[in-house]
This record gives structure tokens, C-alpha cells and sequence, in this order.
């Protein structure tokens, strides 16, 4: 095993080992890692270094697992035609309707990247994005109380099937049934496949974008611009390209007053199974 992957790997085992045992990760949402550290060398608070935490093992209650079920079947039917690019519409009461044929490619025009205003509220800014898609206008600040946000970030998961983000996006999403993914630390080629199809039913019949939960290890996968350095980050994903094998999404980091901004573009393309690696440990909302 090549010498770069064998350290992701056991970083990746390491921090596994923390959001197990319920433990505060160090570093920021947005722009942690500034001591170069990551979860495993020290699990407690790091001066000046924003926690990320996640309370307990992430799980669904089981009405979250019946309306996942519900979606996926939506989903699938979606992706029935033997592999094919035909996907379903949606009618005007949400529910499929007839099969047609959509591009391969598609963003919701309405999303418009936020900056964060903070530098830990990469959630609260993602949130404000995502929200536009339902022509909902909110202030950080009060995406901020929403999401029950603090200088430790915006958790993942706060316990008891509570996924602050699954919450706040379907306050203001007018009915729109968000549900929480939990990904493994490394996640499969299922679940890769899983985020794709998703990904183009969200966008392409509902409408609707997915907020995802990046995890990114020094000397591993990192969003676009972003330094090489162990960052906890919110991300507000838009759209697709490619059948949903890239991954279309606006970065709060961007035109924020974080001191590494700089190179990172308000809108980007990357790759979906990468994308999906990122989010590894945490998840998305979708």
C-alpha cells in the first residue's frame, strides 16, 4: 500500500475511533487545522482551534429509515430503466410522475454561494444557500440559531436521530423531506453509486440540493483550494454533470475572511466518488 494512503488511512481509523466515542474533533468547519494536527494526535480542545463534535454514533431513528426507504424507492425508480439516463419528473404535488428524459447535467440556478460570515459558520452559510432553491431568504445569523451553531461549528449529529441540518433545511424547504446519510470512514462503491443517484433525483426532479459534511485528512482527498491541512467543512451542493459523476457545489469558504480563501472559487466541479470519499465519516443531508 503506497505510503500516502497507509496515512490516510490510519487518520481516517483515528478519528473513526473519536466520533465513536463521542469525542470533540479538533479543527474548525472552515478552515481548521492551522496546528497542523489531526483528530487522533489530540482529541481535546485545542486552544484557538474551533471543535467540530459529534454526540454519540450517528443513527436513524426508525421514522428517518422509513422515509430514506421512501426516498430511495423514489430513486430507484428513477434509475429502473436498465442503467439508462431516463429518469422520472416530478408532478405538481411532488410525487413521480411519467418517465422522461433530462440532461445529463444539470445546477439549480436559484442557489447562489454564500460566503461565510464566521469562520465556523461554514453551516450556517451552507444553509442560507441551500434554502434559496425554495425561494426562502434568511440571514446567517439566523441559520446560525437554527442550527444551534456555536464556536464549535455546526455538529453532524447531536444524538437521539437529531441531525441539526436535516432539521433546518426542512423548516424552509417548503415540505421537502430531508434525511440524514451516515457514511463509513472509507465509504464503498455503494455508497458512491447511492450519493450519484441521489444527487440527480434531488436536483433534477425535486429541485432541491444536498448539504454535504467534508472530513478532509491531511495528505488525503480535499475540496477544490483548499490547503493540505485536516478541515471539518460545509458544503452546499447545487448540481451535477457527467450522469452525476461530477459533483457540482458552492464553497462558503469562498470570499470569506479566512486566510486561505484566496484560491478557492465560489463555484466548483469535482468528482462524485471523491466528493463522497470527503465526506466520509460524516455524511449528507439529502
Amino acid at each position: 500500500m503506497p505510503a500516502r494512503d497507509t496515512f490516510v488511512k490510519t487518520a481516517r481509523l483515528g478519528l473513526l475511533a473519536a466520533l465513536s466515542l463521542g469525542l470533540p474533533l479538533v479543527a474548525g468547519p472552515a478552515w481548521a487545522g492551522g496546528t497542523g494536527r489531526s483528530a487522533q494526535d489530540s482529541p481535546r480542545p485545542v486552544a484557538g482551534v474551533e471543535q467540530s463534535p459529534v454526540v454519540g454514533v450517528p443513527v436513524l431513528t426508525a421514522e428517518q429509515r422509513r422515509t430514506a426507504a421512501a426516498k430511495d424507492a423514489g430513486v430507484a425508480a428513477a434509475f429502473g430503466h436498465q442503467g439508462t439516463s431516463r429518469r422520472l419528473a416530478a408532478s405538481d404535488d411532488g410525487d413521480v410522475d411519467d418517465p422522461v428524459d433530462l440532461p445529463s447535467h444539470r445546477s439549480i440556478k436559484s442557489i447562489k454561494q454564500k460566503a461565510q460570515s464566521r469562520t465556523y459558520w461554514c453551516g450556517p452559510a451552507t444553509l442560507e444557500t441551500l434554502v434559496q432553491a425554495s425561494d426562502v431568504d434568511i440571514s446567517q445569523t439566523t441559520a446560525a440559531k437554527r442550527l444551534k451553531t456555536t464556536r464549535n461549528g455546526t455538529n453532524w449529529y447531536s444524538g437521539s436521530g437529531n441531525y441539526p441540518m436535516e432539521k433546518a433545511l426542512e423548516r424552509y424547504t417548503k415540505g421537502f423531506d430531508y434525511t440524514a446519510a451516515n457514511l463509513p470512514y472509507t465509504p464503498s462503491k455503494a455508497d458512491k453509486k447511492a450519493f450519484k443517484q441521489r444527487l440527480v433525483t434531488d436536483v433534477a426532479v425535486h429541485g432541491q440540493g444536498i448539504a454535504g459534511n467534508a472530513v478532509e485528512v491531511t495528505n488525503g482527498p480535499h475540496l477544490n483550494g483548499h490547503p493540505n491541512r485536516t478541515i471539518y467543512h460545509w458544503v452546499a451542493v447545487r448540481g451535477y454533470d457527467d450522469d452525476g459523476e461530477t459533483t457540482r457545489y458552492a464553497d462558503p469558504v469562498a470570499g470569506s475572511s479566512i486566510s486561505w480563501a484566496g484560491p478557492v472559487d465560489r463555484y466548483n466541479e469535482i468528482d462524485s466518488d471523491k466528493i463522497v470519499t470527503i465526506f466520509g465519516a460524516r455524511g449528507y443531508i439529502w
